[in-house]
């Protein structure tokens, strides 16, 4: 089964939103972007935190095209190659970093303690 956007959103937000899931990492679209919390296509405290990390490099390129406005849901969008670290910090947060590959240095290109 091959589904997309609003039908994964349909058939999962509410097991993740249930379930207290914090943060969800997902790929596929070439790019990075990070949302808000989310549950109902609305910022919400206890929703997960998700991540667009698909941006690891490919034949295909990058996707260079985001959404015109932005979602008010996106809080960062890059069409740059990448790479992220997750570290745990203690049994209730974390840190997650997303770092470009192009960078010369070890510039935090999109971070978030939570």
């Amino acid at each position: 089964m091959h589904l997309e956007g609003e039908d994964i959103r349909q058939a999962m937000e509410e097991l993740l939103y249930e379930a207290r899931v914090d943060l969800v990492f997902a790929g596929h679209v070439h790019a990075y972007e990070r949302f808000t919390r989310i549950f109902d296509n609305k910022t919400d405290s206890c929703g997960p935190l998700y991540v667009t990390i698909g941006d690891g490099g490919n034949r295909e390129g990058l996707t260079l095209k985001f959404k015109k406005p932005p979602s008010p849901l996106s809080l960062y969008q890059e069409p740059s190659f990448g790479h992220g670290r997750l570290r745990i910090v203690n049994e209730t947060h974390a840190h997650w970093s997303w770092h470009r590959s192009n960078d010369t240095d070890t510039f935090v290109a999109d971070g978030v303690l939570d």
